[in-house]
């Protein structure tokens, strides 16, 4: 079973079937960068355009790390490396009983507290962070005092308004890793983006 990488992006999630060229543009465009993986999180998308999307995703990583969010046939199909859940997907126990043990459950859970479902899985993001766009109105940051003391720190990816400048706080609170949306898929240049939260977590050791 493996985990994500330590610099996980996250596509941004909102890209139509019209739109899967740029995506898978911006796919290749990160993997030379150095990425090691990419979570898709494409919910617009048709279940033919999202496969067509992680079988390219699979090529583009197959040394590296591939999780698809919610659609378990999918993630079965192209062979990805974890199937990650969210408040509105299948609980990760029932997800387990669908995927091969050597696939990774995540979920995204949104306390410093541990509910059952997030024990049941094999990694978690927990989120945000910082303030961010895709999260206002709706969830408040958690901030960097959340991130301390984690009993699954190990296997914690935070997630939400980590860009460069926040990679060096969020890692000296013992978390796995970063995963981040805005900071790379939403910059002009999603390579530049890439390099730079690369170099980030680079430099923190």
């Amino acid at each position: 079973m493996r985990m994500p990488p330590r610099v996980l992006p996250i596509s941004p999630g909102t890209a139509t079937d019209g739109e899967l060229g740029a995506l898978i543009g911006d796919l290749r465009a990160i993997a030379d960068a150095g990425a090691e993986g990419v979570l898709l999180r494409e919910r617009a998308l048709t279940d033919a355009a999202f496969l067509e999307l992680a079988g390219v995703a699979r090529a583009l990583f197959s040394s590296g790390w591939l999780g698809v969010h919610d659609r378990v046939h999918v993630a079965l199909s192209v062979g990805a490396d974890a199937v990650h859940l969210g408040f509105k997907s299948l609980r990760p126990s029932e997800a387990r009983g669908l995927a091969p043990a050597d696939v990774a459950i995540g979920h995204s859970h949104h306390s410093s507290e541990l509910a059952d479902e997030v024990m049941a899985a094999d990694y978690r993001f927990l989120g945000p962070v910082h303030p961010t766009p895709s999260k206002i109105g709706w969830l408040e940051p958690l901030g960097l005092t959340s991130l301390a003391g984690l009993p699954m720190a190990g296997k914690t990816w935070a997630v939400g308004g980590i860009g460069p400048a926040e990679v060096p706080a969020v890692l000296d609170r013992g978390v796995a890793g970063v995963a981040a949306i805005g900071s790379i898929f939403g910059q002009d240049d999603v390579a530049e983006g890439m390099s730079a939260m690369l170099e980030a977590a680079r430099a923190h050791g």
